[in-house]
């Protein structure tokens, strides 16, 4: 058993490992390929970083030796510049006037005003002069200078102190108007002062800080540059490097040169030709201190040997996943030794699906593959979890892979996909329930609604996540799971309840028509479910009394044919035994013999229409009971006494138990008396001969149960139902004597007393079961 769970686990694992082994040769393939260029020799050299670190060292050389060359011994003039200074001259002193004029506005307007106030306390003044009536102290009408310069006349102390503050503030305004220009232009010399202190700090600053950094690299970084039109030389060496220290050199290089590529050795190669310099850069093999350089060289050449490597591991993938598949198939563990457990699973989902998931599956897998950072350090559980991933992903893959194959070797069961597929579905609805076009027309305004929806939510959300996270796969992995959820989740749901309704209104058709046949298909749950099992079980219900009408019908026609064959056998007997008592020649004996006969048959029409009577009474409820507690076992004892003689003749033999001699229960011991004499009567015409009779009557908690049990001497192939059908008997061919009417007769007296009464056939044994309710005193007595 080991051994056997053992072979079924084999291609399980073999295939696990497959997918894993693709999972990493995809990987490793993936990381070659972006990072290819890595594997040219001396990539380095041509790459943006070691462009980046150039135009870096020829921007410091250039600051210190160009942009600030001989700066330490420039007077702070010369290193501000005549231009410069005579700018920042005409900027400030244009600023100057501008204040100045706008100063001089704004104290001219102040003392406008407060000439008009003086004017106003001048003209209040002069009115309460005139009302004092006294011209001699009057002033000279004229100018409000004149009462300025004769405060004495003015008529209280308030108006003299109101004129003598707007006076001295007028003065002060006056006095202020002459101090802006002098004031402006010295604000115009300090702020010039403080331009240059500012610029001079930072040129200062800015000039030790690349000063520093240049000498900094003195051992990685060398050069001897002469300018050409002065002749002066620029250097952090004794001379000119020589052929074998370039040869020997890290990297060398003298500019300018005719032609150079790459875009900074080109931006540094014109301004060497632009400042008229010529010399050589030269990055020693083994720096003096830390170089940049070196430690980004090596890190290249680190990962060219890891892709290196890398494609060694692809070769050992690539071998060792054709050895596998070569196992694989020697031992004919193909994918549908897989498969066979997901067959019913992939076959359940739609083939239009079934593409478009192969479709996201794929780009997914590529795009993952390409993105995963497998081959960094360092390795911890994620990479793993990667790797896992995009097997588990390269699994589902092949699966789909697999069963696609399968189809295509076996084009009859792609018809049948293709037939059940979503597109026949759809093709299918839209032909054959166009009298449905609301519905339809609902279900699409649904799909285009939900569809845009969901297109505003993903772009949403993938502007929150590139905002946040800066992530840029974002749209398109919740572009790729919504369509999986609305493809596999959505659309089947929509179809299914459109499906549904569709079957729920042929169903309600079909029975609006009359087809009682038809079962409305009651699927799944939810209201639609819970309709059709309703138009089921009115269906049904229709269906029920439609039969229970038809039955009445017939029965009432059996019953029409039963009385009549039952009174006409007798009748006619009568009328031939009187024409036979016409003729005058009769022996006496054989008039007897007449005589007797027509007693006879007319005792039995007698009883065929008391029985008639009575049951037509029983059945209109018009009988009256008179209830009083009897006891039931002598009631029966008195019915087998009155059969006493006809069961003495029969060859039945009749047991009879009896627990309680004395049980009684509320009943109409006349009527009651009957019900025994119908069933004990019953089992003499039908019990098949020489058999037994079982008669029990036993009591319980609340009823008296009455039992009568015989062998049918006729096969019972009818309903039960019927047998309490007016004139119904076992007999059908209706020659032994009786109306049929004696079980309808007892049921309808049990039933009047509120008891019940059953029949049971098992085979040929015919059972009857009586159960009358009794009062708990009777019980007790």
């Amino acid at each position: 058993m080991a051994t056997k769970s053992r072979s079924k686990l084999v291609p399980w694992l073999a295939w696990g490992l497959l997918s894993y082994l693709i999972a990493l040769g995809l990987l490793t393939a993936s990381d070659v390929l972006k990072n290819q260029k890595y594997l040219q020799k001396d990539y380095y050299f041509r790459s943006p970083a070691f462009y980046e670190q150039l135009q870096e060292h020829f921007n410091l050389f250039r600051n210190v030796h160009v942009v600030y060359n001989h700066y330490e011994e420039k007077t702070d003039a010369e290193k501000i510049g005549q231009a410069r200074m005579e700018q920042w001259t005409r900027h400030f002193e244009t600023m100057k006037n501008i204040e100045v004029e706008q100063r001089k506005a704004e104290v001219r307007n102040q003392i406008q005003n407060l000439q008009a106030l003086f004017d106003n306390e001048v003209a209040i003044a002069k009115e309460k002069r005139e009302n004092l009536a006294n011209p001699a102290e009057e002033a000279e009408p004229g100018s409000s200078q004149a009462q300025m310069q004769n405060p004495q006349n003015q008529p209280d102390s308030e108006n003299q102190a109101n004129i003598a503050r707007i006076r001295k503030e007028i003065a002060l305004l006056q006095d202020a108007v002459a101090s802006i220009s002098p004031n402006a232009e010295q604000e115009k010399n300090e702020r010039i002062e403080k331009e240059i202190k500012n610029y001079l700090d930072f040129h200062n600053k800015q000039y030790a800080a690349v000063k520093h950094s240049l000498s900094a690299r003195s051992g990685s970084f060398q050069y001897y540059v002469q300018d050409l039109e002065t002749g002066e030389i620029y250097a952090n060496r004794n001379s000119r490097p020589v052929p074998t220290e370039m040869e020997e050199a890290f990297y060398a290089i003298r500019l300018p040169q005719t032609t150079l590529e790459g875009g900074a050795l080109q931006s540094i190669n014109r301004s060497f030709q632009q400042y008229r310099l010529e010399g050589i850069f030269l990055f020693p093999k083994e720096p003096r201190g830390f170089s940049q350089m070196i430690a980004d060289h090596a890190y290249f050449n680190t990962l060219r040997q890891r892709l290196i490597y890398e494609l060694y591991l692809l070769g050992a993938v690539v071998a060792a996943a054709a050895a596998l598949i070569f196992y694989l198939r020697r031992n004919r563990f193909g994918i549908e030794v897989v498969q066979q457990n997901y067959t019913a699973v992939l076959r359940g989902i739609p083939l239009e699906l079934r593409l478009l998931l192969f479709y996201v599956l794929t780009m997914f897998a590529l795009s993952y593959g390409s993105s995963a950072a497998l081959f960094r350090l360092p390795v911890g559980p994620s990479h793993f979890a990667q790797w896992t991933l995009l097997a588990l992903l390269i699994s589902c893959l092949g699966l789909l892979l697999g069963d696609a194959v399968l189809l295509l070797r076996n084009p009859q069961a792609l018809r049948e996909q293709w037939e059940a597929g979503v597109y026949r579905k759809l093709q299918g609805y839209f032909r054959d329930n166009l009298a449905q076009r609301n519905i339809l027309l609902k279900a699409g305004a649904i799909f285009v609604l939900t569809l845009l929806f969901s297109v505003f939510v993903i772009n949403f959300v993938d502007c929150i996540l590139n905002k946040i996270y800066r992530y840029n796969y974002g749209k398109f992995i919740l572009s790729a799971g919504y369509v999986l959820f609305y493809s596999c989740v959505v659309v089947p749901y929509l179809l299914r309840r459109i499906r549904q309704l569709v079957r729920i209104l042929s169903g309600a058709e079909a029975i609006a028509s009359g087809r009682f046949d038809h079962t409305i298909e009651e699927k799944g749950r939810g209201n639609l479910a819970r309709l059709a099992h309703l138009l089921n079980n009115i269906k049904q219900s229709i269906k029920t009394s439609v039969e229970r009408e038809t039955k009445s019908e017939r029965l009432k026609s059996e019953l029409i044919t039963n009385v009549s064959h039952d009174l006409k056998t007798p009748l006619t007997s009568i009328m031939n035994y009187v024409d036979l008592l016409k003729h005058k020649d009769l022996a006496p004996e054989t008039v007897a013999s007449y005589v007797e006969v027509l007693d006879r048959k007319t005792q039995r029409l007698k009883v065929l229409i008391d029985d008639l009577f009575e049951a037509s009474k029983m059945a209109s409820g018009s009988v009256e009971l008179a209830v009083e507690n009897v006891n039931v076992a002598d009631l029966l004892q008195q019915a087998l006494a009155e059969f006493s003689d006809k069961i003495e003749a029969s060859t039945l033999t009749f047991r009879v138990r009896v627990d309680n001699p004395k049980v009684t229960a509320p009943l109409d011991g006349r009527k009651t008396w009957r019900v025994f004499e119908n069933l004990i009567s019953n089992a003499l015409k039908y019990a098949m001969p020489h058999t037994r009779v079982h008669l029990t009557l036993t009591e319980e908690a609340d009823k008296v149960v009455f039992m009568i049990n015989n062998v049918a001497a006729y096969e019972l192939n009818f309903d039960v139902d019927e047998i309490f059908e007016r004139f119904k008997r076992g007999d059908t061919s209706r020659n032994t004597e009786g109306s049929g009417l004696g079980l309808a007769i007892a049921k309808s007296i049990v039933e009047l007393q509120g008891g019940q009464l059953r029949i049971d056939i098992d085979g040929d044994y015919f059972k009857v079961r009586i159960e009358f309710a009794r009062e708990a005193k009777a019980a007790a007595s």
